[in-house]
């Protein structure tokens, strides 16, 4: 148990957290860029990168509410997508993600080639760079105004999408790079699996949505125990998809848009919304506190594989996503966007790296490679779809 003192310091942190972040906010959304730039600027500020604040020891103690930031904004999300918009789209999402996940791959194998690295270090950087992370994605859409347009339902079915198929890939690069290898039967029937329970959970919740909320609505009288045990299900859900080898975000997503168009989902969503407004900014200044980044920018000798690795990354998305955007009926701005909106690497990118490390195939510049494309599509991202924005709402400005 930790002492009073422990937990004393760790609150400290947190507000030095929240008050730091908030003040970041207000000074990128006075710039006119989406609130969630400014919680990344001001996890590098606090992190390791520059003052330091955030020790390694304080950002593990804080991991559970950092999770339950991303996890509570994936939900609601999925309660302003609507589920018939969703449905809609899907076809758009199947091809964006697997055009994303086939250029991403290829592109990054090609890269590494050129870099002269080995096959498994080529496969391996393929693999990297299919993940997208979709939950920075999500933030810049709902402080833009755009979570609710079908471009966000394309977008976000593409990242649910992308997951199953970033699993394939992983389980290839790994049969093929390790001495035992795996059969190709395993590796289907492990996607298999996880698509019949995303598929399954999200029919089987929607259907079943009206009822359930007239039973939430019969058991509180007070809205706010029917929102509690509506996040304690999507808590629920999103421990049986790490299960299947999904991302638990994927989860959370999935019941909110299961419960998308039930007849309080309005009520839902403006009381819910102060939960994911705090907590989602601890979870991007922890996710941007969580690396130092001086190490990387100190070897001259990493220059050109980072930059490849970036600009390999990003095109990748960019020219994967976007083409099949554009080959299922999408517009050029929409295309764009969408592209755009599928670049953002995080937590998944490092896990496939830290995977990479302990099977010996990746040096230590191409974990710089990943360290610095996680910053730069973290801050490139937000300022892009913001501008992009502009342009397929057809506003100006």
């Amino acid at each position: 148990m930790a002492s009073e003192a422990a937990v004393a310091d760790l609150l400290l942190a947190l507000a030095v957290i929240i008050v730091v972040a908030k003040l970041f906010e207000e000074l990128i959304s006075w710039k006119g860029y989406p609130p969630v730039l400014g919680d990344i600027l001001a996890g590098i500020v606090l992190g390791p990168s520059i003052l330091d604040i955030l020790t390694p020891n304080i950002v593990e103690e804080l991991d559970l509410l950092k999770w339950i930031g991303i996890i509570s904004l994936l939900f609601l999300a999925g309660m302003e997508t609507k589920f018939t918009e969703f449905m809609r789209s899907l076809h758009h999402s199947f091809w964006i993600a697997f055009g994303g996940i086939l250029s991403s791959f290829f592109m990054g194998y090609a890269a590494g080639f050129l870099l002269g690295y080995p096959q498994p270090t080529c496969l391996f950087l393929g693999a990297v760079l299919t993940a997208t992370s979709v939950g920075l994605t999500v933030k810049v859409l709902s402080d833009i105004g755009a979570i609710a347009h079908p471009i966000a339902s394309s977008i976000l079915g593409a990242a649910v999408l992308d997951d199953v198929g970033g699993l394939i890939v992983l389980g290839l690069t790994v049969a093929m790079v390790s001495s035992g290898g795996a059969r190709i039967e395993d590796l289907l029937v492990t996607a298999g699996v996880a698509i019949a329970f995303y598929v399954f959970l999200i029919l089987a919740l929607h259907r079943s949505s009206a009822g359930i909320w007239r039973w939430l609505t019969r058991l509180g009288h007070l809205q706010d125990t029917i929102i509690s045990i509506l996040f304690a299900i999507t808590l629920i859900v999103a421990w049986a998809s790490v299960k299947v080898n999904l991302s638990l975000v994927v989860g959370a997503y999935a019941v909110g848009l299961a419960f998308s168009e039930v007849r309080g989902a309005r009520a839902v969503i403006e009381r819910f919304s102060l939960i994911p407004n705090i907590f989602s900014s601890i979870f991007f200044v922890l996710s941007a506190a969580m690396i130092d980044i001086k190490p990387y920018l100190t070897h001259l000798e990493y220059l050109v594989p980072i930059i490849v690795i970036v600009v390999v990354a990003i095109a990748s998305k960019i020219i994967g996503c976007g083409l099949a955007a554009k080959l299922s009926g999408l517009s050029i701005a929409e295309s764009l966007f969408t592209g755009v909106g599928m670049i953002p690497r995080a937590e998944v990118a490092l896990v496939i790296t830290s995977l990479g490390l302990a099977y010996g195939v990746l040096s230590d510049e191409v974990v710089a490679g990943v360290i610095i494309l996680i910053y730069v599509t973290s801050i490139l991202t937000p300022i892009l779809l913001t501008r992009l924005w502009r342009i397929v709402s057809g506003r100006k400005g």
